[in-house]
């Protein structure tokens, strides 16, 4: 009896656990697409609160190894610090912040360079991957079999400080500029006077 019990319980907890496996595979979800181009992508709420223009920087969506991802080609705008940060310029989609790490290469115009040599204009394309919300670089110029390096993608410092309230004033210059005109009304009226 008490097996049977035990037997009940453990498919209980199954039929339980079964639903919220399923909702975590779907949180880690970066997107979903239906068919190989762009406008067949459904991009995860993670995704779009990071990267708002994620949708309009797609170039392609493309299927490896039973994987679906998308790719993303941009220019580079900035090498911080030899490759510890490379901030790339989507095409059709603003700014995004990569972290490679510092032993990482990347083909540009088919010619094998270090993340610590690569040059601002740079042409860099890189996969989004389904099931992970981080670019992907292949490692050789053979894109269909190249092993991706994966290379995790920061929040843009420019994205930041757009969301940022604006509560300054323009008042405190106009006051100041208003002391300064006073100030020298004051001076130019002080030297007409000695004269």
């Amino acid at each position: 009896m008490s097996i049977r019990i035990m037997r009940m319980l453990s498919a209980a907890c199954l039929i339980a656990l079964a639903p919220a496996a399923n909702a975590q595979t779907k949180v880690d979800q970066s997107f979903t697409a239906v068919a190989n181009d762009c406008s067949s992508v459904t991009w995860s709420e993670k995704a779009l609160a990071t990267y708002p223009t994620i949708a309009s920087a797609c170039q392609g969506v493309e299927e490896r190894n039973g994987r679906k991802y998308v790719k993303f080609s941009g220019t580079l705008d900035r090498n911080v610090n030899r490759g510890q940060q490379l901030v790339v310029n989507f095409k059709d989609g603003g700014k995004v912040t990569l972290t490679p790490p510092p032993e990482a290469s990347f083909y540009v115009n088919g010619k094998k360079t270090s993340v610590a040599e690569l040059q601002r204009g740079s042409e860099l394309n890189f996969y989004i991957a389904e099931d992970r919300l981080a670019a992907q670089f292949p490692e050789t110029p053979e894109v269909q079999t190249a092993r991706l390096i994966i290379v995790p993608i920061v929040v843009r410092e420019e994205q930041q400080m757009a969301s940022l309230p604006s509560t300054a004033s323009p008042l405190p210059l106009v006051a100041l500029s208003g002391l300064l005109t006073l100030g020298l009304g004051g001076l130019l009226t002080m030297i007409r006077r000695r004269r």
